[in-house]
């Protein structure tokens, strides 16, 4: 099987050329459901399962937990809620983003998304903070104390850059992890980067990397179809389940390298072994899949068409 080859993506990757009607269905769709998650505490839960389960596979595969650990984050987003929890369990993390976070909120801070991110993700930052990234940290917070850790902000362990183009010490990491973002990077930016990530980590750490694989229903990125809803039947769409592999009718608002399962193997597979991999929800969609739909896509495994959010356990190969 060959990869599909790929320039760099737009920049930034969180915003993409298309028409304004869509651009704002998108973003009004995110909204709701993230107004829809301040009454509840379920997303900031799932950072420190995340976390618990990054425990209980560097304990399985390396002999060793989190604490202590040396790790690197790619693509700690607009929300680096994951990196703040791992630094309060005792591990030295630093991550990296194309994108400036808004931590504090402050003007230089926002000038500085400015001319980095654009008027688009700035505005959207701005807001997003405002109405949820607060209470969010606080949830945080409150979680980590009751299991006995203290969540400090450093912003020194939050680098603005392009991961591969980074100076990082061979063979320093315990561990690399990445949540749903390998799909945002072009494949020869990605041959690139896993190339570099075996050199960084230690001969027994471990690449923790967690893609949105395309063809899965969530695939596509299209919010109407995002894992916390897609179980939701009274929730009106304008879409068709797998709308991006049927129809192509509607665009999501960020750049896709469409890699499917088999080609993130085939991806991994010159610079690490792949120990397991782990599918998040592995029925997600499953009632979606009449007859007609299936003989539509009769060409996707079922495999490939449940995948979602898979977990690429990876050593790195020994020279």
């Amino acid at each position: 099987m060959n990869l599909p080859g790929g320039g760099r993506a737009p920049q930034p990757t969180s915003a993409a050329p298309i028409p304004i009607h869509e651009k704002l269905s998108e973003l009004w769709s995110i909204f709701r459901m993230r107004l829809a998650d301040l009454s509840r505490p379920a997303s900031v839960e799932g950072v420190l399962a995340d976390a618990d389960e990054y425990e209980a596979a560097l304990r399985q595969y390396s002999g060793r937990g989190l604490a202590g650990a040396t790790a690197f984050e790619i693509g700690f987003g607009a929300r680096p809620l994951r990196l703040f929890a791992l630094a309060a369990s005792g591990v030295d993390v630093t991550g990296s983003d194309l994108d400036v976070p808004l931590i504090r909120c402050s003007p230089r801070e926002f000038a500085a998304m400015l001319r980095r991110n654009g008027l688009e993700r700035a505005i959207k930052s701005a807001l997003r903070f405002a109405i949820f990234d607060v209470k969010e940290r606080r949830e945080l917070k409150k979680l980590l104390r009751a299991r006995g850790r203290e969540m400090k902000i450093e912003t020194r362990r939050l680098i603005v850059g392009d991961a591969a183009e980074l100076s990082i010490p061979e063979q320093s990491l315990d561990f690399i992890y990445s949540e749903d973002v390998f799909e945002h990077i072009p494949v020869d930016a990605l041959r690139v980067l896993t190339a570099k990530m075996a050199g960084w980590l230690k001969p027994s750490g471990l690449a923790l990397i967690r893609p949105n694989i395309f063809p899965g229903i969530v695939g596509g990125h299209l919010a109407e179809w995002f894992p916390q809803v897609v179980n939701d039947r009274s929730r009106r769409r304008r879409s068709q389940p797998w709308e991006h592999l049927r129809h192509h009718r509607f665009r999501p608002n960020t750049y896709l390298n469409e890699l499917s399962r088999a080609s993130y193997r085939e991806l991994f597979a010159p610079n690490f072994e792949i120990l397991e991999e782990r599918v998040k929800d592995p029925e997600l969609g499953r009632e979606y899949l009449t007859l007609e739909v299936a003989e539509e896509l009769k060409q996707w495994p079922h495999e490939e068409l449940f995948s979602n959010q898979t977990l690429f356990i990876l050593r790195p190969r020994q020279a």
